[in-house]
């Protein structure tokens, strides 16, 4: 059988004109794969996170943690899917967040949410009457594949709105948009500002105004309920919609047919209310729109088709004084990343050539490099043949395996030499170099597909899901360059490596020079056997001192033009305060020159704008900044200089900088557990104050930072 087998070699040689059509024709399915296999900027992973929120109007924190917290607790850990380590209540007045995340082994989480969500009807009877809801969110795994601004400082709400439904509609037209969502929107409400004096000179009572506009089908809002324990606005839908028709409304007639109309004692305004949040675009009026693609399309292609759209929405259908801007776009980062591999493939070409060149003649440096980018396009056409998409992962494999693929086929370069050497001709050296290393090559080739493959098993959840293909794209790439070595390169052997002939000059060579002291170091450890076992001992030691010393990342941070800022203040903070912070920060950072724009989320989260960051709970203290620089050494140069500086500027807020990270990197977190929970928090407050204590001694605004925790 293993002489069948290399005989098939001295076919592939003689026919090598079907050999060559076979690889061109392979090579030709890498390029389309390479245009049209899903791209995008993660692999498919599971989110196994999720918030369950109870609503109880009136009830203060303690209540909400004795009568809501503990038994929703109860009832989701009856759940075996449910980690009972990673799941967290949060009370407080009015309201029972409780963050759930399920186990790593759960692929199906949607199954398990549905289970969820049927018992959460059915155990919300068991909770107090006062409870009014009992919601289950586990939409955190959308990402947006593009985050639109549409805004302009000069149009109202409703007009955006206008703009914002139309663009929509044209999105909605391209096959691979799964969903569309809008953040942002306000809506218009018409307010009654009523005149004292003129009710007093009618003599039309509250009571008498009220009845006589409920009689002829007109709502009116119901204010705010406000008291020390809970802030709500209490909404009415009107059946009228016109200013005029209310204006017009007749309220009183007198004896004499003397008539009043709601105009002539209160003044009928079209306006929007106080917001409990809204988005800002440099500081201007916006709404925002999230695209997201359906999976399995290609990100790149996706992000040209929207762009077409958007052009033309841009030119012919928006007036000037509206624009539409890209806060987030993945099609941009994922286009970026497919450019830097084609590069560094080139550079890898060079490389080779060069190092080749210092090592061995012209002609054998050539083979080798010839070699990277007919292994590579053939690989990438095989994980298109079997539905590996590329993506942040695949690409570092790809990268990972770009020295690789070239050792097999300079093994055989290299005994096709030898070979020559001994005075063997081209046919017989190209033949029997392939025969003589194919086994050597293939286990050697095996044992390096093998090492990555226990990562599948040991690397459970989200990263289990986020390395899935890397193994399977390291072995392809590796199988195929061995097949490589030994199929293609003996017919580009014999076409352009000759016959050796006798230099006329006896100085040595950068290899024999080579060669000639690693036989020196090869005597000397025979020599010395024990020293040399110690020695290798002792560097293994080493080397593992030496790697507990390090700092150990799963994934590197994410370079880009793009960071965020996360401003907290203590609860309870009114929108107007949120607002002030963020106002002045985003004026702080259009100040800076390397600051392309703003988008403030106050009061709100953003949306998922990559598959790492996680959205925020959104809350009246909270506001969320997403900040577009430059370039990605312009976002790291502001980092460094506002991350330690701006993160107590503001006596009452903690203003976090943040670079968007590939790791999900979690903070500390202390839990303090009792039935008493005055002496827990007073336990809290102190574990707080130590900390905080040492990071304002080196802060500008020391006697100025917050003590809340």
């Amino acid at each position: 059988m293993a002489q069948g087998r290399f005989e098939l070699i001295g076919w592939v040689m003689r026919n090598y004109r079907i050999t060559s059509l076979v690889v061109v024709l392979m090579m030709a399915l890498g390029v389309v794969g390479l245009v049209k296999m899903p791209k995008q900027e993660f692999p498919d992973f599971v989110i196994r996170e999720g918030v369950v929120i109870a609503i109880y109007p009136g009830a203060t924190a303690e209540e909400i943690e004795e009568q809501v917290a503990r038994p929703l607790e109860e009832f989701l850990m009856t759940y075996k899917e449910v980690k009972r380590s990673k799941t967290v209540s949060t009370s407080q007045n009015g309201m029972c967040i409780v963050k759930v995340e399920l186990n790593d082994y759960v692929n199906n989480k949607d199954e398990v949410w549905s289970k969820i969500k049927h018992g959460l009807t059915q155990f919300k009877m068991q909770l107090p009457s006062g409870v009014l809801a009992v919601v289950a969110q586990d939409d955190f795994g959308d990402t947006s594949a593009l985050l639109i601004a549409v805004e302009s400082d000069s149009r109202s709400y409703s007009e955006l709105k206008t703009y914002v439904d139309e663009l929509s509609a044209r999105l909605r037209r391209l096959p691979s948009v799964t969903n569309i969502k809008v953040y942002g929107e306000q809506q218009e409400q018409i307010t009654l500002y009523l005149d004292r004096d003129k009710l007093s000179a009618y003599g039309i009572g509250d009571k008498v105004l009220t009845a006589s506009l409920f009689s002829q089908g007109l709502t009116l809002s119901g204010g705010h309920v406000e008291n020390g324990q809970i802030d709500a606005p209490i909404h009415i839908v009107s059946p009228l919609t016109s200013e005029e028709e209310i204006a017009n409304r007749i309220i009183f007639t007198g004896p004499r047919g003397d008539v009043v109309r709601v105009k002539d004692i209160a003044r009928v305004v079209r306006e929007y209310p106080t917001p409990d949040s809204y988005i800002s675009y440099n500081g201007h009026r916006c709404l925002i729109v999230s695209t997201e693609m359906l999976s399995g399309n290609n990100i790149v292609a996706y992000g040209k088709e929207v762009g077409a759209i958007l052009d033309d929405f841009t030119k012919n259908y928006l007036p000037t004084d509206v624009t539409v801007s890209r806060i987030a776009d993945q099609a941009k980062v994922v286009g970026e990343s497919v450019n830097d591999f084609l590069i560094n493939l080139a550079e890898a070409i060079v490389v080779i050539i060069v190092v080749m060149m210092i090592l061995f003649p012209f002609r054998s440096a050539l083979v080798a490099a010839v070699t990277i980018p007919v292994n590579t396009f053939i690989s990438v056409g095989l994980m298109y043949l079997f539905g590996i998409p590329l993506n942040i992962v695949t690409l570092a494999a790809l990268i990972v395996v770009l020295g690789m693929i070239v050792d097999n086929s300079i093994v055989v370069i290299d005994g096709y030499l030898e070979f020559l050497g001994q005075g063997h001709s081209r046919w017989y050296s190209a033949i029997e170099s392939a025969k003589k290393y194919f086994m050597s090559m293939l286990l050697g080739t095996v044992c390096v597909c093998v090492i990555f493959f226990p990562i599948l098993f040991t690397m459970k959840g989200v990263w289990g899901d986020f390395v899935r293909y890397f193994p399977w794209t390291i072995t392809i790439n590796l199988m195929v360059s061995l097949l490589i070595a030994v199929f293609i390169v003996p017919i580009l052997e014999f076409a352009l490596i000759h016959r050796r002939t006798a230099k006329p000059s006896d100085k040595p060579t950068i290899v024999d020079r080579v060669q000639a002291r690693y036989m020196k170091v090869l005597n000397w450890t025979f020599r010395h056997p024990r020293l040399t076992i110690g020695l290798g001992a002792l560097s293994v030691v080493l080397a593992v001192v030496i790697a507990t010393q390090l700092k150990m990342r799963m994934m590197s941070v994410a370079e880009r033009d793009q960071f965020v800022v996360e401003i907290d203040l203590p609860a309870g903070t009114p929108l107007e305060r949120t607002a002030q912070v963020a106002d002045s920060m985003r004026r702080k950072l259009q100040q800076d020159e390397r600051v392309q724009s703003v988008t403030a989320f106050v009061g709100c989260s953003a949306p998922r704008f990559q598959s790492s960051y996680a959205p925020r709970m959104a809350g009246k203290n909270n506001a969320q900044l997403i900040v577009n620089t430059r370039s990605v050494e312009a976002t790291e140069e502001i980092l460094d200089a506002y991350t330690d500086s701006m993160a107590y500027a503001f006596p009452d807020a903690y203003v976090k900088y943040k670079q968007l990270d590939y790791n999900n990197v979690p903070t500390f977190e202390f839990r303090f557990i009792g039935d008493d929970f005055t002496a827990a928090k007073a336990a809290a407050e102190q574990l707080a104050a130590e900390p905080r204590s040492s990071v304002a001694s080196n802060c500008p605004c020391a006697t100025r930072c917050p003590s809340s925790t």
